[in-house]
């Protein structure tokens, strides 16, 4: 990846590639502060790079494209222009209107947004639409795994287009209705003129009578798309299943696959998730960092207090859902072993090559939760249940604290540290080495948020394990690297559902 001398060498696309490196999170300490440093020098904006994390006091949107669009916006404000191949747009004076002719324009400005947005609305009808039948009549031929995630996905991404567009449209509700309001003060108060700005609150009415009836309309249409939508999604899904089934059962099927950097494994947790990176946010990871240390305490001070107690406990520490019905939901998490239990006084690497056992005070497990009624929707679909990532003490009646260890191997072919877990069916997790910033290509898009409602409370609340979670199974090791790598050990939870 190229780092030029100022900002006015880049385009727009590759500061914006710039920045979604920085937000990605995927180097080496040394070239992501580099990056951070770079970005600080050229950016030219008052704030520097503290855009990249507090872009904005009052409307922080905590995206990498805002943070372009502030610089964008701050070198315009100043009269001039911040990338490489931007156009510089000198304003015209505005003409000196009268407060009649002014408040037409701004109607007429009014009216020519909402026939756009709506005209906007129209098209993502349009293509979710053709996505609703392209699946119809894809459901019942033969297809690959593969094929049918993507068919599933195309239909999802244009129902989330069409979600985005009302909600645009959606936006103008309140400026018609100030218009509105404007309109009926001015015609009351106006001393001459009255028939225009009389005729000014007649063309508002109707904007306003037009928008509020297109409003409804659209919602409807969008209720009758939605649940036709869903009905489709989940047969394909249901198919999905089966497919996915099918072709495990076959032999020779390589298992599954979940990859991760090593770039910060061993100094906050992750979210593993077959088939790519979970796109979490470093306030994400930071948070579920916080509310483990903060269950590690609690438990800690309950079990050197000398309080008794007959139940299991547990705390969640984290919660999410998926955003896609094609995700496989293989997941899984990683967290320095230190953050459980001390380092000092084990030979971790023996332990991992005899493939010995050894008792942990925490164990991390997995379940699936009711969400709170009525208070998650994607779109129009309300999300009811939440996968959820909990820490339990051991020993218990319940949780045995025997959790087994294991080496990581390298391997050459992939370039990257991995193991697979015990099982009848194989769960391959590999940890790649940080790519040298001057050898990486800037990808074209950050990386793709497989997780929704994704929380992690500060201060988890402890409760009495329940009967189902009594009888959990738990698929958990601590990985040991070896000694050369810089690596210290990690534990490493999968789900087992």
């Amino acid at each position: 990846m190229e780092l030029k001398a100022t900002l006015k060498d880049y385009t727009e696309s590759e500061f914006q590639a710039l920045v979604n490196k920085i937000w990605a999170v995927d180097l080496s300490k040394q070239d992501h502060d580099r990056l951070i440093n770079h970005f600080d020098q050229i950016v030219g904006h008052p704030k520097g790079a503290d855009l990249l994390f507090y872009p904005n006091e009052k409307f922080n949107s905590n995206s990498p494209e805002s943070v372009v669009y502030y610089v964008k916006d701050w070198h315009r404000k100043q009269g001039g222009t911040a990338f490489k191949e931007e156009s510089v747009s000198i304003p015209e004076p505005s003409p000196v209107m009268t407060p009649l002719a002014r408040s037409f324009a701004q109607v007429q400005k009014i009216a020519a947004d909402v026939t756009a947005s709506e005209v906007a609305v129209e098209k993502a009808f349009g293509l979710f639409g053709q996505g609703i039948q392209q699946l119809r009549d894809q459901l019942n031929g033969s297809k690959t795994v593969s094929d049918r995630e993507a068919d599933i996905r195309a239909l999802e991404h244009v129902q989330h287009a069409v979600v985005i567009a009302i909600r645009k449209f959606e936006f103008w509700k309140m400026t018609v209705q100030f218009a509105k309001n404007d309109a009926q003060r001015n015609l009351t108060y106006a001393r001459t003129e009255q028939a225009q700005w009389q005729s000014l609150a007649q063309q508002i009415n109707a904007l306003q009578d037009r928008y509020t009836g297109q409003l409804a309309a659209f919602s409807q249409r969008h209720r009758s798309l939605h649940d036709e939508a869903e009905a489709l999604l989940i047969m394909a899904q249901d198919q999905l299943i089966r497919s996915r089934r099918l072709a495990r059962a076959e032999p020779g099927q390589p298992g599954y696959m979940i990859t991760a950097s090593l770039a910060f494994a061993h100094k906050r947790p992750e979210v593993l998730l077959e088939g790519g990176a979970s796109g979490l946010q470093l306030s994400q990871q930071i948070d579920l960092q916080t509310a483990i240390r903060s269950v590690v305490a609690e438990f800690t001070w309950r079990n050197t207090s000398g309080e008794p107690s007959d139940e299991t406990l547990y705390a969640a520490v984290m919660q999410f859902e998926f955003s896609s019905r094609a995700d496989t939901q293989v997941y899984g998490l990683c967290v320095p072993l230190v953050e459980l239990t001390p380092l000092e006084g084990q030979d971790w690497l023996s332990l991992a090559m005899k493939e010995s056992e050894i008792d942990l005070p925490f164990r991390i497990g997995t379940t699936t939760v009711p969400a709170r009624p009525g208070t998650m929707f994607q779109g129009l679909r309300e999300v009811k249940t939440l996968a959820q990532v909990y820490i339990t003490p051991t020993p218990s009646a319940n949780v045995p604290a025997r959790v087994r260890v294991r080496a990581a191997q390298f391997d050459q072919q992939r370039g990257a540290f991995g193991f697979t877990i015990d099982g009848t069916t194989p769960v391959t997790v590999c940890w790649s080495t940080p790519v040298p910033l001057v050898r990486q290509t800037p990808a074209a898009q950050p990386p793709m948020r497989r997780l929704g409602f994704v929380q992690s409370l500060t201060v988890p609340l402890v409760e009495p394990i329940t009967a189902e979670g009594a009888t959990a199974r738990f698929a958990d090791y601590i990985v040991v690297f070896p000694d050369d790598s810089g690596v210290d050990p990690l534990y490493v939870m999968l789900s087992t559902s």
